[in-house]
Protein backbone atom coordinates (compact mmCIF):
# COMPACT_ATOMS: atom_id res chain seq x y z
CA UNK A 1 0.00 0.00 0.00
CA UNK A 2 2.71 2.36 0.66
CA UNK A 3 4.46 1.94 -2.87
CA UNK A 4 1.11 2.51 -3.98
CA UNK A 5 0.81 6.05 -2.29
CA UNK A 6 4.70 6.64 -3.21
CA UNK A 7 3.86 5.90 -6.71
CA UNK A 8 0.23 8.01 -7.06
CA UNK A 9 1.97 10.80 -5.28
CA UNK A 10 5.38 10.27 -7.86
CA UNK A 11 3.18 10.40 -10.66
CA UNK A 12 1.04 13.79 -9.32
CA UNK A 13 4.39 15.42 -9.17
CA UNK A 14 5.73 14.31 -12.53
CA UNK A 15 2.85 16.10 -14.16
CA UNK A 16 2.76 19.50 -11.68
CA UNK A 17 6.63 19.42 -13.16
CA UNK A 18 6.52 19.24 -17.07
CA UNK A 19 7.68 15.90 -17.07
CA UNK A 20 5.00 13.38 -19.25
CA UNK A 21 2.84 16.67 -20.48
CA UNK A 22 0.89 15.94 -23.61
CA UNK A 23 0.34 18.97 -25.91
CA UNK A 24 -1.24 19.80 -29.14
CA UNK A 25 1.55 19.86 -31.80
CA UNK A 26 0.40 21.17 -35.12
CA UNK A 27 1.65 23.97 -37.74
CA UNK A 28 -0.50 26.44 -39.99
CA UNK A 29 -4.19 27.52 -39.14
CA UNK A 30 -5.47 24.30 -41.09
CA UNK A 31 -3.91 21.86 -39.05
CA UNK A 32 -4.45 23.58 -35.56
CA UNK A 33 -7.64 24.41 -36.12
CA UNK A 34 -9.28 20.87 -36.08
CA UNK A 35 -10.39 21.15 -32.71
CA UNK A 36 -9.82 17.50 -30.42
CA UNK A 37 -8.73 16.16 -33.62
CA UNK A 38 -4.91 18.27 -33.43
CA UNK A 39 -2.09 15.74 -32.82
CA UNK A 40 -0.83 15.22 -29.50
CA UNK A 41 2.96 14.19 -28.68
CA UNK A 42 4.61 14.40 -25.07
CA UNK A 43 7.16 16.59 -24.92
CA UNK A 44 10.36 15.77 -25.31
CA UNK A 45 13.85 17.39 -26.67
CA UNK A 46 12.83 16.53 -30.16
CA UNK A 47 9.26 18.04 -30.13
CA UNK A 48 10.94 21.41 -28.14
CA UNK A 49 13.52 21.72 -31.24
CA UNK A 50 10.45 21.05 -34.14
CA UNK A 51 8.31 23.79 -32.00
CA UNK A 52 11.04 26.04 -31.74
CA UNK A 53 12.37 25.89 -35.48
CA UNK A 54 8.79 27.01 -36.26
CA UNK A 55 8.81 29.84 -34.41
CA UNK A 56 12.56 31.03 -34.97
CA UNK A 57 11.84 33.39 -37.29
CA UNK A 58 8.68 35.36 -35.59
CA UNK A 59 10.64 34.67 -32.12
CA UNK A 60 14.26 35.62 -32.58
CA UNK A 61 15.56 34.67 -28.86
CA UNK A 62 15.04 31.15 -30.23
CA UNK A 63 17.98 30.99 -31.62
CA UNK A 64 20.12 31.79 -28.59
CA UNK A 65 20.76 29.44 -25.44
CA UNK A 66 18.05 30.71 -23.37
CA UNK A 67 17.93 30.08 -19.58
CA UNK A 68 16.05 27.22 -19.19
CA UNK A 69 15.00 24.31 -16.98
CA UNK A 70 16.10 21.24 -18.19
CA UNK A 71 13.67 18.32 -18.96
CA UNK A 72 10.78 20.72 -17.81
CA UNK A 73 8.37 21.73 -20.42
CA UNK A 74 5.19 23.93 -21.62
CA UNK A 75 2.64 23.58 -24.01
CA UNK A 76 2.26 26.82 -25.98
CA UNK A 77 -0.18 28.23 -28.76
CA UNK A 78 1.26 31.10 -30.73
CA UNK A 79 -1.31 32.84 -33.48
CA UNK A 80 -0.60 35.63 -34.98
CA UNK A 81 -2.58 37.61 -37.70
CA UNK A 82 -1.79 40.84 -40.02
CA UNK A 83 -4.28 43.26 -39.82
CA UNK A 84 -6.80 42.47 -42.54
CA UNK A 85 -7.14 39.32 -40.31
CA UNK A 86 -4.49 36.51 -42.45
CA UNK A 87 -3.26 34.52 -39.93
CA UNK A 88 0.46 34.34 -40.78
CA UNK A 89 1.85 32.17 -38.46
CA UNK A 90 0.20 29.53 -36.36
CA UNK A 91 2.03 27.17 -34.05
CA UNK A 92 1.27 24.68 -31.35
CA UNK A 93 3.83 22.33 -29.54
CA UNK A 94 6.56 22.05 -26.48
CA UNK A 95 8.63 24.60 -25.48
CA UNK A 96 11.09 24.42 -22.34
CA UNK A 97 10.23 25.99 -19.27
CA UNK A 98 12.34 29.50 -18.44
CA UNK A 99 14.12 29.48 -15.79
CA UNK A 100 13.54 32.08 -13.36
CA UNK A 101 9.92 31.63 -14.02
CA UNK A 102 9.72 33.79 -17.29
CA UNK A 103 7.10 33.50 -19.53
CA UNK A 104 7.75 31.97 -23.03
CA UNK A 105 5.30 34.65 -23.93
CA UNK A 106 7.00 38.01 -22.77
CA UNK A 107 10.22 36.78 -25.57
CA UNK A 108 10.60 39.45 -27.79
CA UNK A 109 8.79 39.19 -31.04
CA UNK A 110 8.96 40.27 -34.82
CA UNK A 111 7.61 43.42 -35.17
CA UNK A 112 4.87 43.66 -36.72
CA UNK A 113 1.19 45.39 -36.74
CA UNK A 114 -1.53 42.93 -36.40
CA UNK A 115 -2.78 40.59 -33.38
CA UNK A 116 -0.96 38.27 -31.37
CA UNK A 117 -1.72 35.02 -29.41
CA UNK A 118 0.64 33.48 -26.96
CA UNK A 119 -0.21 31.28 -24.12
CA UNK A 120 2.39 29.40 -22.40
CA UNK A 121 1.09 26.22 -19.87
CA UNK A 122 2.05 23.39 -18.07
CA UNK A 123 -0.84 22.51 -15.33
CA UNK A 124 -2.79 20.01 -17.57
CA UNK A 125 -1.97 17.78 -20.43
CA UNK A 126 -3.16 19.76 -23.75
CA UNK A 127 -3.76 23.07 -22.01
CA UNK A 128 -2.88 24.58 -25.08
CA UNK A 129 -5.87 23.76 -27.01
CA UNK A 130 -7.38 26.61 -27.11
CA UNK A 131 -10.79 27.80 -28.91
CA UNK A 132 -9.63 29.35 -32.68
CA UNK A 133 -11.97 32.18 -33.74
CA UNK A 134 -13.59 30.84 -36.63
CA UNK A 135 -12.82 32.74 -40.53
CA UNK A 136 -16.71 32.66 -41.26
CA UNK A 137 -18.35 34.39 -44.50
CA UNK A 138 -20.77 36.46 -41.76
CA UNK A 139 -17.61 37.71 -39.67
CA UNK A 140 -16.29 38.75 -43.15
CA UNK A 141 -19.13 39.71 -44.59
CA UNK A 142 -19.84 42.33 -41.16
CA UNK A 143 -16.61 43.04 -42.02
CA UNK A 144 -17.16 44.11 -45.35
CA UNK A 145 -20.34 45.67 -44.47
CA UNK A 146 -18.79 48.12 -41.86
CA UNK A 147 -15.89 49.56 -44.42
CA UNK A 148 -18.55 50.13 -46.82
CA UNK A 149 -21.00 52.06 -44.55
CA UNK A 150 -17.85 53.87 -43.65
CA UNK A 151 -17.33 54.52 -47.25
CA UNK A 152 -20.51 55.81 -48.13
CA UNK A 153 -20.86 57.60 -44.73
CA UNK A 154 -17.04 59.62 -45.80
CA UNK A 155 -18.43 60.26 -49.57
CA UNK A 156 -21.42 61.79 -48.36
CA UNK A 157 -19.45 63.75 -45.99
CA UNK A 158 -16.69 65.00 -48.63
CA UNK A 159 -20.52 65.57 -51.15
CA UNK A 160 -21.62 68.08 -48.09
CA UNK A 161 -18.18 70.06 -47.94
CA UNK A 162 -17.78 70.37 -51.73
CA UNK A 163 -21.31 71.96 -52.02
CA UNK A 164 -20.88 74.17 -48.86
CA UNK A 165 -17.24 75.61 -50.10
CA UNK A 166 -18.31 76.09 -53.68
CA UNK A 167 -19.21 79.55 -54.39
CA UNK A 168 -22.94 80.29 -55.92
CA UNK A 169 -22.52 82.37 -59.30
Amino acid sequence: MRFLSALLLGLLLVAKTGYGLDCDFCYGEEDCSLGSEVPVVTCDEETVQQTNSSLVSFIRPLRTALPIVHGHYECVHVRAASVSGHVFLFTRGCVHRQEGGRHFCSLPHAAYQGSNECMACHGEDRCNNVPVPQATGGSSGSRVRSSLHSLAVCSLVAASLATLTTPYS
